[in-house]
């Protein structure tokens, strides 16, 4: 059953396959002049092979947190001046968060600043924001602050690689949980999950297209968060239904009321001002709204045949509250 895993395309991508913007780079502050004098030789490490990914080891995506991996694999990328379409973690980045917190090698601070003035996807302000945690952490060595990249971004470019990054982690653990879960149905309930399957796929793509505003600096980490929202609550609303006499407090009928009820304020003669500001269109809330109504129905079939004890209108409930949630943030973000 892996071969049809929501997440198992994803995960076989390496990270460039989820940038969406490119910045330039720009040159490196004065700040940065001293940094850049000191000579660096790292060693490799020849089990490391060249079309490694220094991200994936260092935040243990399919596979254990390696910090010495993504050392090596980060020097190789480095040397190969390998930017992942962009990405601030690749080479440089991974470098100067190992050595500026120790992780998988001594903790070395000079190094630390070299690599993050080597980084060409930071801008000026991250750069000299990322110089001046390593400084406290050479003004505190016995507790020194955490160096992280995300923390100290500021583009919008950063905040998507982040988010990036996120996802990807947490898209390996459900990938992992799904293949546990799939794995032990009956062939029936795996077919059954096909159609689930493809029902969440375009339902997720529509919400991505045509619910999140795209608008300002951080509209594709917006994207990227929501993306790992939705799938998350996919995973989830698995176990859910498999808890011994699952049931909701309330009916079907009347949650489904209110999702018509702000839907109907998104989608017609309000919509235009309710939704003023952003990319977000009436007419893209009916398109999602439609392939939201197959994944519900999806879900309610799905479970008919896995868990036919379960209530129909349980089901229904909770995938209706999810939609509920997601229209009353079109209406007051």
């Amino acid at each position: 059953m892996r071969n049809f895993l929501i997440v198992a395309a994803l995960l076989a991508l390496p990270l460039a396959s989820v940038a969406q913007t490119d910045t330039p780079a720009v040159a490196p502050p004065p700040e940065c002049g001293d940094a850049l004098a000191k000579p660096f030789d790292g060693g490799l490490d020849p089990r490391i092979q060249p079309d490694c990914d220094s991200t994936a080891f260092y935040f243990g995506i399919g596979r254990a947190k390696d910090p010495v991996a993504a050392r090596s694999c980060a020097l190789i990328e480095r040397i190969q001046h390998v930017d992942k379409d962009g990405s601030l973690f690749t080479g440089p980045g991974v470098l100067s968060v190992v050595y500026a917190n120790g992780e998988g090698v001594p903790r070395d601070l000079d190094v630390a600043r070299r690599f993050v003035c080597e980084n060409k996807q930071a801008s000026e302000a991250e750069i000299l924001a990322r110089l001046k945690v390593i400084d406290k952490i050479a003004a505190n060595p016995q507790s020194p602050p955490k160096f992280d990249l995300c923390t100290t971004a500021t583009t919008g470019q950063t905040y998507g690689w982040c988010a990036a990054v996120l996802l990807r982690v947490h898209d390996a653990r459900r990938y992992d949980n799904l293949v546990a879960y799939v794995d032990k149905l009956t062939p029936a309930g795996q077919e059954a999950f096909k159609g689930l399957q493809t029902a969440e796929g375009a339902f997720e793509t529509a919400r991505l297209k045509n619910e999140v505003d795209q608008s300002g600096l951080t509209g594709w980490a917006r994207q990227l968060q929501e993306e790992d929202k939705i799938r998350g609550q996919f995973v989830s609303d698995f176990t859910l239904f498999a808890k011994p006499d699952y049931a909701q407090p309330t009916t079907a009928a009347t949650v489904d009321a209110l999702v018509v009820k702000n839907y109907d304020i998104l989608a017609g003669p309000k919509g235009e001002s309710t939704l003023r500001g952003t990319t977000i269109t009436p007419a893209g809330v009916q398109e999602t709204q439609a392939a939201w109504i197959k994944y519900r129905d999806e879900w309610r079939a799905f479970e008919a045949v896995v868990n036919p004890q379960l209530s129909g209108d349980a089901v229904v409930t909770q995938i209706e509250r999810e939609r509920l949630f997601h229209l009353r943030r079109l209406i007051e973000p």
